[in-house]
């Protein structure tokens, strides 16, 4: 495990540009590429194949296969990532957050949960820090926030975006459908008392840095 202090606001443009690549592809690339193998599926099965058409057809056939494998690799490695992480704090009663509180991207790029009961904030996400971490998700952020620990909060669409006072790290942000629900009862929340028996991003941190290194995972923290 290695602990990354990287300035995530600043990107390398060749991550930028094929998570941009790669965004396009599964919102326009991947149905015509799924269109396209069923249709030769179909084609061959009420016609046959003619010698001309079996390249073709091995060709979009195992690129579908490939980009299926790596995108369901991905996704199940994102969602380890993220599990070890939030079974250590549920099962030390830091952070118990309902389904109802908790917001996560469908590939398991970012998650955020909010414990009513406890009064914490769990904030997780693979940052675009190389082109490797990209496919091959191993970077991790982890952090941790009481009620008081953050400066404001604000909704804009489906955009939760919590302003952490951090110069190194203004913001964190996760598009969500409960992003209005979640900003109401983290306001509401504000409004009460709350104690805590430990320093909450601290606390998170030092723990993270301790399950990364079981995980062989790198937790990424704000440059120095």
């Amino acid at each position: 495990m290695t602990v990354k202090h990287v300035d995530t606001y600043s990107k390398k443009w060749s991550v930028a540009f094929v998570g941009t690549l790669s965004g396009m592809y599964l919102v326009f690339g991947l149905p015509i590429h799924i269109a396209l193998a069923c249709f030769i599926y179909t084609y061959a099965k009420f016609y046959g194949f003619q010698q001309s058409d079996i390249t073709l057809s091995l060709f979009i056939w195992i690129s579908l296969s490939l980009v299926a494998t790596l995108i369901i690799t991905t996704i199940l490695k994102q969602k380890k990532n993220i599990k070890a992480f939030t079974s250590f704090f549920s099962e030390k009663h830091f952070n118990e957050a309902s389904p109802s509180n908790i917001a996560k991207s469908w590939t398991g790029l970012s998650y955020l949960a909010l414990d009513t009961k406890n009064g914490t904030l769990l904030y997780i996400n693979h940052p675009d820090t190389t082109l490797f971490n990209f496919f091959f998700p191993k970077d991790v952020r982890v952090m941790g926030f009481g009620i008081y620990d953050w400066k404001s909060i604000e909704v804009e669409g489906n955009t939760l975006r919590i302003y952490t006072g951090i110069p190194e790290l203004p913001s964190i942000a996760i598009s969500t459908g409960k992003a209005s629900q979640l900003y109401e009862k983290i306001n509401a929340m504000r409004n009460q008392t709350w104690t805590y028996e430990n320093n909450v991003p601290g606390y998170v941190e030092h723990q993270a840095k301790r399950i990364a290194d079981e995980q062989g995972l790198n937790l990424v923290l704000p440059p120095k």
